[in-house]
């Protein structure tokens, strides 16, 4: 192989993909590492079937539609995310369909369409722990598929160490934790190599942070659904974070001012809808009910005439099965009634009466005099104006008790609500009266000389006193006040069609952009908070917290001070705001009294797996990094060469 040929770098996450060449210091392919199958146009479809005198360019043009787009291509990922496909199950591939139409892209974009190999060597990332039939499988596809010369694998968190190590040469040990899309790992390194026997995991990663989003705004808001799930993603990256004392954050939300302080209000995009009633006058509406009245009506007389028909019909059918056992055809007449699932003549003498009474009684009334229906009997009841009154007058007489009405219990309300006040006038007036009662020496002595009631409120002018002390709260007219408000309302409702429009106009105009908004408050910290305690989502293992704690009692006490000098925090979670002052307080209660440590944060998270990986392609002995195609075939497809950022290689046995 030659050595100036240029390596392809691949960071094959499970939920993003970066690709470039080593010389490079950036990739030029980033993309989410998913795809999907549209719908065909089933129309475009048949016209390019059936025409015969269709240009070759319509031809594919339809072939093109079902074709399957990934990644950058897919035109619209909110419209299809509930079909969108990965290659991943949790951080290890297995669906390998899949995973070729994904190198079928990747070497597409980067230049190779048409060739019939891969001439370049390839440095790929792959989970920590691989499953020897997961590299099996990934050899052989680049091997045979694409031709691929060599290959190297790695792990992406300990190629973002490499890279982390270039402002820290001289260290060697550290605690690296890695949050991945569906994994986090804790990493024990010392003197540059992993402790792959101490490597723990925690089946909980992004993919879970941004699930449970969805589910806790799902409940709050199922009737936003499509809205919520295109809006997850960036929430979950621009504005959650992780609380120092998640319990005191609680307490916090919990407050009413804080609430209200430190909410995010999310207006989601709607379009008002104008009732045409509006545009309309109270003549027009009242005309408008009418003609509905006596749509809804003919729809009634159609419906009676249908049945009249069939039971008419029915009738004729009865009658002449009448006629047979008249004429006495009685295996003809027995067929029938079976067919016709009737018992016996009497059934059958039965069933024709009752049709018979039917059919008179609906020509009766159809012939005299139309009964009033209820909506007239409403209408006769209605309260119409005194004579010589007009009707705008009264109208307007009864608008005006009405507004009295409604200031007068707007006023008893506030004065409920002054009264619940200690400081108002009305709660110290009530107070002063009850006070002065209690000191006036209101006892008298019997005969016998003990003491008894001195019978206050026999007197009709003792309950003076009561009606001082409680007259805030006499709701004794509060029965009336809203019968006859629902009478009023009731009667300009019929002769006012516009009343409801002009009482709903201004409150609907304030609650109708409120029912688009999402209120995202205490959600930016209970999501991330799942790292630290998984038990939220019904996971039962360790949080993240406990998970360190447990590895570093695997090793002995001055092996642990050399791994926690230098925890270092990679992948995608390891952006969260708070997480490195929430780890140093869970390291602060694990660690000895008054002992050491520190935390470092990766510069570019998303990012330094693929840059450590360039790192390693351009070292001198990048060469004895790679499996090529000869070992392949000499050693099988699962064998691979080590190197200080590979998985550890271990032959299946066999049998």
């Amino acid at each position: 192989m030659a050595a100036q040929k240029r390596v392809l770098i691949i960071d094959n996450g499970s939920y993003e993909c970066r690709v470039g060449w080593h010389d490079t210091k950036v990739p030029e392919l980033r993309f989410r590492n998913v795809l999907t199958k549209p719908r065909k146009d089933r129309k475009k479809d048949n016209q390019v079937t059936t025409d015969a005198q269709a240009p070759a360019a319509a031809v594919e043009e339809s072939k093109g539609n079902g074709e399957i787009q990934v990644g950058n291509d897919i035109t619209n990922i909110e419209a299809v995310r509930a079909h969108l496909k990965s290659p991943f199950e949790r951080n290890v591939i297995t669906n390998w369909n899949h995973q070729e139409q994904i190198f079928d892209y990747i070497f597409t974009k980067m230049g190779f369409e048409g060739k019939e190999s891969i001439a370049h060597p390839i440095v790929l990332t792959e989970a920590l722990a691989n499953p020897n039939l997961c590299r099996r499988q990934m050899s052989e596809l680049l091997f045979e598929c694409y031709g691929v010369p060599a290959v190297s694998y790695g792990i992406d968190a300990l190629y973002s160490w490499r890279h982390h190590q270039l402002d820290h040469r001289n260290v060697s040990d550290a605690l690296i934790i890695s949050f991945g899309y569906s994994t986090t790992h804790v990493i024990p390194v010392l003197a540059g190599k992993m402790q792959l026997e101490n490597v723990r995991r925690l089946n909980v990663g992004g993919f879970h942070i941004t699930n449970y989003l969805f589910r806790l705004m799902q409940m709050k808001y199922p009737v936003h659904l499509n809205a919520i799930a295109s809006r997850m993603e960036k929430l979950v990256h621009e504005h959650c974070h992780i609380a120092l004392d998640y319990k005191e954050e609680l307490l916090k939300w919990a407050q009413l001012d804080y609430y209200e302080a430190h909410v995010m209000k999310i207006q989601l995009p709607y379009n008002p809808v104008t009732a045409s009633n509006a545009l309309l006058t109270a003549e027009q509406k009242q005309e408008k009910r009418r003609e509905l009245a006596l749509r809804l009506l003919d729809i009634k007389n159609r419906r009676e005439r249908e049945k009249l028909q069939e039971d008419e019909d029915h009738l004729q059918l009865l009658q002449k099965l009448r006629q047979l056992y008249e004429q006495q055809k009685l295996q003809k007449f027995e067929r029938a009634l079976q067919q016709q699932q009737i018992g016996n003549l009497e059934e059958l003498d039965k069933l024709i009466g009752t049709l018979s009474g039917r059919i008179k009684r609906i020509k009766d009334r159809a012939a005299g005099t139309p009964r009033p229906s209820k909506q007239q009997d409403k209408l006769d009841k209605m309260p119409k104006p005194p004579e010589g009154v007009p009707q705008a007058q009264w109208l307007a007489n009864l608008r005006e008790k009405r507004e009295e009405l409604l200031r007068r219990k707007q006023a008893r309300q506030q004065q409920r609500t002054e009264q619940g006040k200690r400081h108002t006038h009305a709660a110290q007036e009530r107070m002063r009266i009850i006070s002065t009662l209690a000191r006036s020496e209101k006892r008298r002595k019997a005969n016998n000389g003990e003491e008894e009631d001195d019978g206050f409120g026999m007197n009709d002018n003792d309950w003076d006193v009561y009606k001082r002390i409680n007259r805030h709260n006499d709701d004794s007219d509060s029965d009336a006040d809203n019968e006859q408000m629902l009478e009023y309302d009731k009667i300009l409702n019929h002769y006012d069609a516009g009343l409801d429009d002009a009482n709903n106009a201004a409150l609907q105009a304030l609650t109708a952009a409120e029912n688009y908004q999402l209120h995202f408050g205490v959600e930016e910290i209970r999501v991330p908070e799942i790292l630290f305690q998984p038990s939220m989502i019904g996971c039962t293992e360790a949080g993240l917290a406990e998970l360190i704690a447990f590895v570093l009692k695997l090793f002995p006490a001055d092996e642990q001070q050399r791994l926690v000098d230098h925890v270092y925090l990679t992948g995608s979670c390891a952006q969260f705001r708070g997480l490195k002052e929430r780890l140093s307080k869970e390291l602060m209660e694990l660690r000895p009294f008054q002992s050491t440590f520190a935390i470092y944060e990766s510069s570019d998270p998303t990012l330094s797996a693929w840059l450590g990986a360039c790192l390693q392609a351009n070292e001198v002995n990048f060469n004895e990094s790679l499996t090529t195609r000869t070992q392949y075939e000499e050693h099988g497809s699962e064998y691979f060469k080590e190197h200080s950022a590979s998985n550890l290689y271990y032959p299946t046995p066999k049998d």
